[in-house]
């Protein structure tokens, strides 16, 4: 617990006085962001975002799919599986 203080403390200093997506662009140009979990985050917030706009789920999928250049399986993996 002590250590994560340590280093989240280091990160803010690296990083205050910068807009958000400058830290983020930053973090992520640094290794210092898991991508696959970002991806991930991506895909489950933009199928709900569409599906609570009246798209259908299963086409949402498949254009984003085409979207990130994935297959619909990889999608549908984190949809339904959360992993």
């Amino acid at each position: 617990m002590q250590n994560r203080q340590k280093f989240i403390t280091q990160l803010f200093r690296k990083l205050k006085r910068q807009c958000p997506e400058s830290v983020l662009l930053q973090m992520w140009n640094e290794g210092l962001l898991d991508k696959k979990a970002v991806e991930k985050l991506y895909i489950i917030s933009e199928i709900e975002r569409r599906v609570r706009n009246g798209e259908i789920k299963t086409k949402v999928m498949e254009h984003l799919s085409n979207e990130l250049s994935c297959s619909y399986e990889k999608i549908r993996g984190i949809v339904y599986h959360k992993f």
